[in-house]
């Protein structure tokens, strides 16, 4: 199912701060990219707090994780995501800024593809789980102790509300499987 969610090390951090890039389209970093991206800028915020937090225990990494904490929250009620840490996997592409809500408890693959009203969240105290290479769709709703499996495609406002396989195309309220992908 999912891939670890957890940066462990400088190298974790390089390598999913990278894959970010990458999937955004761009091939490095440039000053002024912040204004010119901010969802990728968040992204980066993002990865750098993960990193201090599961990695860096010293006086100056306690330091830096306070300041980054408190810009990560002002920039998540800027851009209006709700994205915790250590929550989704390498590679997430957010394609806009506007409402994203992610549940603490879920785990997201690698190369989750989000657009703007994304909703995934508790139910009965259990969080939904996302396979790699996940793309949801506008307005899309997920919630509840689910497992959706890799490669998935939801459509634009689904209710996810319970499991699916692999490849699957879903659409619907309640979501319902269209057809399965050729892997």
């Amino acid at each position: 199912m999912a891939t670890a969610n957890k940066i462990r090390s400088k190298e974790d951090y390089r390598a999913w701060r990278d894959e970010d890039l990458q999937r955004a389209g761009l091939t490095q970093w440039r000053f002024g990219n912040a204004l010119r991206y901010p969802t990728v800028h968040f992204l980066r915020v993002l990865r750098r707090f993960e990193y201090l937090n599961n990695c860096r225990r010293d006086p100056i990494g306690r330091a830096e994780r306070l300041f980054i904490a408190v810009y990560f929250r002002l920039l998540s009620i800027y851009l209006g995501f709700t994205i915790p840490p250590n929550t989704c996997g390498p590679g997430l592409r957010l394609n806009h800024w506007g409402t994203i809500v992610i549940s603490p408890e879920a785990r997201i693959g690698a190369r989750a593809h989000f657009n703007i009203c994304v909703n995934i969240g508790l139910k009965d105290g259990k969080a939904p789980q996302l396979g790699d290479d996940v793309y949801i769709g506008p307005g899309a709703k997920l919630f509840g102790g689910i497992q959706v499996g890799n490669g998935v495609r939801i459509g634009a406002n689904a209710v996810v509300n319970r499991s699916f396989p692999d490849n699957a195309i879903l659409a619907g309220v309640p979501a319902r499987m269209i057809r399965q992908k050729e892997k």
